[in-house]
């Protein structure tokens, strides 16, 4: 019995399939992620829209007239075509205002694109230590049914020789029903945790392989993505503040239109001419908007220092999830240690409880305690060493790492 229990959650491992680090590779695959990939995208779209919108602007043009009724100076036919192509020399300092807010919009999309594919990370990570401990579960409750149904099948012989009461029978009979109730409870909650999984990862999975995390040494942290995301959001609301206080400065335009004239029964021809250019400079100012300008940056400037409080909150909270993520990797050793001692101790005293039950010496509720304290000891071992793992991807997701650069 004492080696007989490891064993055979080792094996229950070995039979494994689905790698960790593909399953990562696949949830970053997700609708999700291709939303928020999607929306980055979008986002370097929209800025290099801002920039091109800038570039002189050429425009070609054509219309054709006919007049039904011509009077003194109409022609029958006329046509005109050419090239237009106009600059903005000046417009209030709203071009690099808006340049500036498109480019933090860009860069606020591509941080919350990372830091959705960390996030992703680390909640596969649990989630496949999760299910592994609840397997583990599953095993060693495997394991006290198939040996509360040996004892209830010897107790069953015992009594029909007139050596057991019926009292113990049923308590044996109960337990054993308790123990199908469990294992029910915990195939149950196994088939949700790898439907949930299936649905992150965006893939079937038939068993899991082992994986861990190596231990964090000497890590340099790094700002959380969601906090460049958060900054990058509020300078683009300061740069749109200042967009709109730009109106009350002068916009100068410069235009060029070369055009080609034709004529049909021209009574004029000698007024008309067959090409013309002509070069345009035109200068636009906003005068008085009754305050709409200057009340529309005042609510543009107090979303950016609700942002801003936003913020400060946020880093506040990033540092201490960053040292509470630490001191849990402390916790989950002490668990280990403490778990070791007592499952070593549980084996000692289940193998000898189990050979004086056999032996008549000790009651069935001695035995049943014994048998219980193992099985709990054996899942609070397991589940104590996989919390460790996660606890390390938890650490290292709010020190601003990838935690799939961390698996093995």
């Amino acid at each position: 019995m004492r080696y007989l229990w490891p064993l055979l959650l080792t094996a229950a491992v070995l039979q494994a399939q689905s790698a960790l680090p593909s399953l990562i590779d696949s949830a970053h695959q997700n609708d999700q992620m291709e939303s928020l990939s999607q929306r980055s995208n979008a986002a370097e779209l929209s800025h290099q829209s801002t920039k091109n919108s800038y570039l002189p602007r050429v425009d070609a043009f054509a219309n054709v007239s006919f007049v039904d009724h011509t009077g003194g100076f109409d022609a029958k036919r006329s046509a005109v075509s050419g090239v237009k192509a106009q600059m903005i020399v000046f417009d209030g300092f709203k071009r690099e205002n808006a340049l500036s807010q498109s480019d933090a919009l860009q860069n606020a999309a591509r941080y919350d694109l990372l830091r959705g594919k960390k996030e992703v990370t680390l909640n596969v990570i649990q989630r496949y230590f999760e299910i592994q401990n609840t397997l583990d579960e599953i095993e060693t409750n495997i394991l006290m049914r198939d040996q509360l149904n040996a004892q209830l099948i010897r107790l069953e012989k015992f009594r029909s020789a007139g050596l057991a009461s019926e009292d113990t029978l049923m308590r044996m009979r109960s337990e054993l029903s308790n123990a199908h109730y469990i294992l029910e409870d915990l195939k149950y909650n196994a088939d949700r945790q790898k439907g949930d999984l299936e649905l992150i990862a965006n893939q079937k999975i038939d068993d899991l392989a082992p994986s861990i995390l190596i231990e964090p040494r000497h890590l340099k942290t790094e700002e959380l993505d969601a906090l460049k995301a958060l900054r990058y959001s509020r300078d683009a609301k300061r740069f749109e503040a200042e967009k709109s206080d730009a109106g009350f400065l002068p916009t100068i335009t410069l235009e060029d239109q070369y055009s080609t004239y034709d004529y049909d029964k021209d009574p004029i021809p000698s007024m008309r001419v067959d090409n013309q250019n002509k070069l345009t400079a035109s200068l636009t100012m906003n005068l008085l908007d009754f305050e709409s300008a200057s009340t529309a940056k005042q609510a543009l400037a107090a979303q950016a220092q609700a942002q801003s409080s936003e913020l400060a909150y946020a880093s506040k909270e990033a540092k201490n999830n960053l040292v509470m993520a630490k001191r849990n990797i402390e916790r989950c050793r002490i668990l280990i240690d403490a778990s070791q001692s007592a499952y070593d101790a549980s084996v000692k005293t289940f193998d000898a409880v189990k050979q004086k039950y056999e032996a008549r010496i000790v009651d069935y509720i001695t035995y049943l305690d014994a048998l219980h304290s193992l099985t709990d000891t054996t899942n609070r071992l397991s589940r104590a060493k996989r919390s460790l793992h996660s606890a390390y991807a938890t650490y290292y997701y709010y020190a601003g790492l990838d935690p799939k650069e961390f698996v093995r």
